[in-house]
């Protein structure tokens, strides 16, 4: 990325986006590009946690692993978002691991940069924290989801969270195809394959949408909210 493309894309960024372009101009010299294939580790849990990337195109997931070697996805995250950032600012070891689910392509900051970065604009540090508090917010919802909802109904849920992501504040109109495969959407719900499946199923028998490979296209926005609020 030219350097001129990426001063104008971290001033897209959520925690650059109040900087100007001179403000920019330093931490954009600083950064350096990775490309990562589909299915590559970005970093494992428990990796040192010595830099943040920013995802310029395509989808990370981010994952927790268990003892007996089950995952359970976390979020996924779109370009202009940042991941590995919590590691920069207490210093401690990766708290998650991070996967391409496609080929992606991400922007690298070293820790020692950030900081000295943070240090002479202070409120990047508090655009930092809010990303972290919403994601916080987002676990302890997903937390809560696990206890007290059927898997149909956190099926339908994190598809239109999915929607709406996507959607970034617009209306919806017409079909919304989402690039997500089964076994992708199962680790997010916390369930298997096979009962996600069958949600899937009886959401496509109600006209809500329609499944293709690695991709569920929303048909019906709306019904789909009001099985997601069940």
């Amino acid at each position: 990325m030219e350097r001129m493309a990426t001063l104008e894309f971290l001033a897209k960024v959520p925690i650059f986006e109040n900087l100007t372009p001179e403000q920019l101009q330093p931490l954009a010299a600083k950064m350096r590009p990775r490309k990562f294939q589909r299915g590559e580790v970005v970093f494992h849990q428990d990796d040192p946690g010595d830099r943040m990337h920013i995802l310029v195109q395509g989808r990370v997931r981010i994952s927790l692993d268990s003892d007996d070697g089950r995952e359970k996805d976390v979020a996924v995250l779109e370009p202009g978002e940042c991941f590995g950032e919590m590691a920069l600012l207490d210093g401690s070891n990766r708290s998650a691991k991070a996967t391409a689910v496609a080929e992606i392509e991400t922007l690298v900051l070293m820790r020692d940069d950030f900081l000295e970065f943070i240090g002479e604009y202070p409120e990047v540090a508090a655009h930092t924290t809010a990303v972290l508090t919403n994601r916080l917010r987002s676990a302890n919802q997903m937390m809560g989801d696990l206890a007290f909802l059927d898997v149909p109904t956190r099926v339908a849920k994190q598809l239109i969270e999915l929607a709406e992501k996507q959607l970034a504040g617009a209306a919806p109109n017409g079909d919304i195809e989402i690039s997500i495969g089964q076994d992708e959407l199962a680790r997010l719900v916390g369930s298997s394959r096979e009962t996600v499946s069958r949600a899937l199923t009886s959401y496509r028998r109600m006209g809500l949408l329609t499944t293709f490979h690695r991709r569920i296209s929303i048909t019906d926005f709306h019904g789909l909210e009001r099985m997601a609020s069940y």
